[in-house]
């Protein structure tokens, strides 16, 4: 029971969910259930007295019988039509409406929630459970087969129960004791109990074995996810798998995944058939035994030849209808167990409170940033990233961050803007604290190329607009500091060419080309303080002392923050921070520092031949 509670609990939410997209989805559903029962059982009455007539040889009511019979027909069968051509565009609906809700919710959760495996995981297993299953569009079916059974349930069981309660026309022998209504109802009775004991044998029965074979196999959508996704259609693995020669390796996981897939299909298939043939026999069973109380009614005079075709219509669709029941309850059981990771994810909250000050906009970009003994250490591990650091950011000037992988640098950075929050100290904004401030506000105050920027398979003009109003001559202003605008006049179509050669009218760029055009991203912004992650690393030296001077140029007024494991981006930044193993290790000027000779100093000098 607790199960069955359960399962409904997260259907009906997934119904309260479709139903606030469209209020009338579920009406019409329903309309249609109940034209679709009310045509079988019309034209079931109107056929059964038509054969009273014609027995009785009443042939002009037989005639305006079979005009009733057939007008009956057209309109309900009309109505039918009608009410499934107005919801049929509304299944395509309800399959994006899911993908839409995982964008949806994955674009409000902050982004250390979003960094964690498990919140990926949970969008890949519900995508992947949705397309092999079914996802919102199914449960909206079965529960509306659900509701059309329990419609021919009602109005077959008055029939039985009126066929139970008809007495004998004659009142002695055999025939006449099993047709009285106690003995017949007892005799019903019988038939409904092994029925419901029969079906309720078979679904723990299969249940069980379909829950076996799925934990079996459970990881297996995922596997095949990552490699159809993330290696055959990854463009940027095509070169290594070339070079060492892994083809066959992954032709080899991907059979082993294949053989695993087709197994599980296979036995499900086998089992899902096993258990419909099951069904079918219990079902088969009550039904034949439901028609001989029929008979045994018809023989004793309690029903008419036509009355006998009725009831056994309204059997048979009794019997239907407990199997539908079963069956698509039985359905619902699966995919409700699968759409209950979607549900999970979409009650996911943020770790951290998004805040509600507004930030104090300011035409002179006076802004006060400081780091208050702020240490931090990712959510999964103990080991502080960044220890005690404590410094002051100087608004309109141009820092460097530099130091050795793993010192902290770009954790640094995340926190500054927000991404994730310190687990010591504070980081203020003014003199206060940055989580007191609406996020959405503070993080304008920021523009980011981060080390593993992305570009996407939309023109010049989305990538570099963003989520911000296109404004085509900012965007040339923008291309033209960060080096690109060369690059774009020369592409076919301008601002509205695509990336990349995926389609196409796409332009295939490299990746010093893809670097410009983030920089150029950042530029658009406009925003008061500009961070720049190795962002030129796919440029050689000489290329990266360029695009720095012009973009140095565009940033006049700006704050810069520059990381980089080269050294040029510091002859620009009057303020220079070295990190090592989370502290801050040295601060100043380029010449101090230089003459300092301490661990700048040395990479300064490693570099130095490259800055000539």
């Amino acid at each position: 029971m607790k199960d069955f509670q359960r399962v409904h609990r997260i259907g009906l939410r997934l119904l309260k969910m479709i139903h606030s997209v469209d209020s009338a989805i579920l009406p019409l559903h329903f309309l249609e259930a109940v034209f679709s029962v009310a045509r079988i059982y019309v034209t079931l009455f109107l056929t059964a007295a038509l054969i009273d007539l014609l027995q009785e040889n009443s042939f002009e009511k037989a005639i305006r019988q079979l005009g009733m019979l057939l007008l009956a027909e057209i309109f309900l069968g009309i109505m039918g039509l009608l009410l499934k051509k107005r919801f049929r565009p509304l299944k395509t609906r309800l399959w994006l409406l899911f993908y839409v809700w995982l964008r949806e919710k994955a674009f409000a959760l902050d982004y250390e929630t979003m960094e964690n495996p498990e919140s990926g995981e949970k969008i890949l297993f519900s995508e992947k459970t949705a397309d092999m299953h079914g996802g919102l569009g199914m449960v909206l079916y079965h529960y509306c087969e659900i509701l059309r059974a329990f419609l021919h349930l009602g109005v077959a069981s008055l029939l039985v129960a009126k066929l139970c309660l008809a007495k004998p026309g004659q009142q002695e022998g055999i025939w006449a004791g099993l047709a009285e209504p106690s003995v017949s109802l007892l005799l019903f009775g019988v038939a409904l109990a092994g029925m419901a004991a029969g079906s309720a044998c078979v679904y723990r029965k299969f249940a069980a074995r379909q829950r076996e074979i799925f934990e079996e196999h459970t990881g297996m959508e995922n596997r095949m996810g990552y490699l159809a996704e993330q290696v055959f259609m990854n463009e940027k693995a095509g070169g290594m798998i070339r070079i060492y020669n892994m083809g066959g390796m992954l032709m080899d996981n991907a059979q082993r995944e294949t053989e695993g897939m087709l197994s599980y299909s296979k036995k499900i298939c086998e089992v899902s058939r096993e258990e419909s043939e099951a069904n079918k026999l219990v079902n088969g069973i009550f039904s034949v035994l439901a028609a001989l109380l029929a008979v045994i009614k018809t023989v004793a005079g309690a029903v008419s030849v036509g009355g006998f075709m009725r009831c056994m219509g309204a059997i048979t669709q009794f019997g239907n209808a407990c199997f539908m029941i079963v069956d698509h309850n039985g359905e619902l059981k699966k995919i409700c167990t699968y759409m209950q990771e979607f549900l999970a994810f979409l009650d996911m909250e943020n770790l951290h409170n998004t805040g509600s000050i507004p930030v104090e906009k300011r035409s002179d970009g006076e802004y006060e940033l400081a780091f208050e003994h702020v240490s931090f250490h990712y959510p999964k591990s103990r080991e502080l990233v960044l220890k005690d650091v404590s410094c002051n950011i100087h608004i309109g000037g141009k820092m460097a961050l530099v130091g050795k992988n793993g010192a902290g640098k770009t954790t640094f950075i995340k926190l500054l803007c927000r991404l994730y929050e310190p687990t010591e100290g504070r980081i203020t904004l003014n003199g206060v604290d940055i989580r007191k401030y609406d996020e959405e506000e503070y993080q304008s105050l920021f523009a980011v190329v981060f080390q593993d920027f992305k570009l996407f398979r939309f023109s010049v003009a989305e990538n570099i607009a963003a989520g911000y109003e296109r404004e085509d001559e900012r965007i040339w202003q923008a291309l033209n500091g960060a080096g690109a605008k060369e690059m774009a006049e020369q592409m076919p179509r301008k601002l509205d060419s695509v990336l990349y050669e995926r389609t196409e009218e796409g332009c295939g760029i490299s990746g010093g080309q893809a670097q410009k055009l983030a920089l150029a991203r950042a530029l658009y912004k406009n925003a008061p303080v500009i961070i720049l992650d190795e962002p030129t690393a796919a440029l050689d030296a000489k290329a990266e002392a360029e695009v720095y001077a012009d973009f140095h140029k565009m940033m006049e007024g700006k704050t810069g923050i520059y990381i980089s494991h080269r050294m040029s981006s510091c002859r620009f930044c009057d303020d220079i921070m070295v990190l090592d193993e989370g502290r801050i290790a040295e601060r100043g000027s380029h010449e101090a520092l230089l003459a300092a000779g301490g661990y700048y100093a040395d990479m300064w000098n490693a570099q130095a031949k490259y800055y000539d």
